[in-house]
């Protein structure tokens, strides 16, 4: 069955399922989150994202056909080198190994590259990609 992937702006309905993500333990130790963080926790963490937004970080939504499965992201955009750093998450461990952040990674970096202009990307070394 075919999945329709879509990226979109961070909004506070979405906090439910990234707090899901973070009793996922597969989830967060592939993804250097800790563990047991609180709602409340979650949810300022998140709402900051959105009501102070960056101006050399861009985050957005991963959504496979209506559901969030994910957050992609373009960070540390340093003008003066045009280079930004990459990274996503696709959250649910049982939404892994299905194509989704292939998709989700082209859509990020053509949206992203017209958004911030670098030239350069990188991912950091503390990438992880679990078996």
């Amino acid at each position: 069955m075919r999945v329709t992937v879509r990226l979109l702006s961070l909004a506070l309905n979405d906090f439910g399922s990234i707090f899901a993500w973070n009793q996922d333990e597969v989830f967060w130790h592939a993804c250097g989150w800790t563990p047991g963080l609180t709602r409340g926790c979650n949810d300022t963490c998140w709402t900051n994202l959105i009501e102070r937004p960056e101006t050399d970080f861009l985050r957005l939504d991963i959504k496979a056909d209506t559901q969030l499965v994910g957050y992609t992201d373009l960070a540390g955009l340093d003008p003066a080198a045009g280079t930004a750093e990459f990274g996503m998450a696709i959250g649910s461990s049982k939404a892994w190994r299905r194509g989704l952040g292939r998709e989700a990674g082209r859509l990020m970096l053509w949206q992203g590259i017209g958004r911030l202009e670098p030239t350069s990307i990188h991912t950091p070394r503390t990438s992880v990609r679990w078996p």
